[in-house]
């Protein structure tokens, strides 16, 4: 099973999400960028995720909030992810 879309909210200037995004691209896996402090989502992150941490990555199957914890994930279901 493959997924459409990741998606990965983000801050501009955040080492953590720039750590993210290029393990994402390394992975090849396909992905959308949200600028959470650009696009004012932090309250809808609160509501939908529980948190407004990033950075986050939503999947159909899972949110996962937090570098290392979004590494392993990745690395861990990167076959699945492409």
């Amino acid at each position: 099973m493959t997924l459409s879309k990741v998606y990965l909210f983000v801050e501009k200037e955040n080492k953590e999400c720039d750590e993210v995004e290029k393990l994402l691209i390394s992975l090849e896996i396909p992905y959308e960028k949200i600028y959470v402090d650009e696009n004012h989502i932090k309250g809808y992150m609160l509501k939908e995720f529980g948190t407004m941490k990033v950075p986050l990555i939503a999947t159909p199957n899972a949110i996962i909030v937090g570098l290392n914890d979004i590494k392993k994930y990745l690395l861990q279901n990167h076959l699945r992810l492409r």
